[in-house]
Parts: C-alpha cells; structure tokens; sequence
C-alpha cells in the first residue's frame, strides 16, 4: 500500500505539472528553448521533486490541514530555487514580453511564480488522496 500512495503521488505531480505546462502554453506565459526542458521540467520538477518528494514524503501521511503550511513553504522554496537557477543558469525558459498579473519584469515573474509553486506539493497531495480513495492509485 506504501508503494502504491507513492506512485499516487508521483503521478497526480506528472499530471498537475502537464496540466500547468499546457495552460501556460496556452496563456503564452512563456516559451521553452526546446520541448525537453518541458518535459524535464513535469517529470523531474513537478513529479519527483514537488510530487514524491515533497508531496508524499513529507505530506503524504499526515493530515493535511496540519502538514499544508509545511509543504506549501518547502514547495515555494524549491520553486523559487528552480526559477532562480532558471534565470541565472539554465536559460530553458525565457518569459513572455506581455505582464503577468500586471508583473512586468522577468525577475519579478519569476519570483511570483517561485512561490505560486508552493501550491503544487499541496495539490498533489490532494489529488493523490482522492485517487487512493477511488481506487485509481497505481
């Protein structure tokens, strides 16, 4: 069973992170140097790092009333690290030129993002519950 809420919570972080890469595409929010580094991004990013790790190691048997201000802090912590390095290392993504909730700057886009990630490790936590409890889990 341990193993199976682990691979449910790997696969709600794939899916929360293709959901939030495609409504990003669609919002023109920003462009991928390659197709790769999306893909890179969803399963490394959202499924092993906010999905297992965060999600199901720290969150995924406590309450989640209690554990949700602890991963919502870890995930915008690894948010804020992976945009940072995006900006100053990586260059996989660039942002697009129109504002993001009247955000301008890129700098700026990226730390908001940063700590909207913090949503992630919760959602996945969410959604992985709801699969165990439906008998989708994996």
């Amino acid at each position: 069973m341990t193993t199976l809420l682990a691979y449910s919570h790997l696969f709600a972080g794939l899916g929360l992170g293709a959901f939030t890469e495609a409504g990003a595409r669609v919002m023109r929010i920003g462009r991928y140097r390659s197709f790769t580094f999306a893909f890179l991004n969803i399963v490394i990013t959202f499924g092993l790092v906010q999905g297992l790790l965060v999600g199901w190691v720290i969150g995924g048997r406590l309450s989640l009333v209690s554990i949700a201000p602890v991963l919502f802090m870890v995930g915008a912590v690894v948010g804020i690290l992976v945009e940072g390095l995006n900006g100053y290392w990586w260059r996989a993504w660039s942002w697009s030129d129109k504002p993001l909730f009247g955000i301008e700057r890129p700098i700026d886009k990226a730390a908001f993002i940063g700590v909207v990630w913090g949503f992630a490790p919760i959602l996945t936590v969410m959604v992985a519950r709801m699969m165990v409890v439906r008998g989708l889990e994996f």
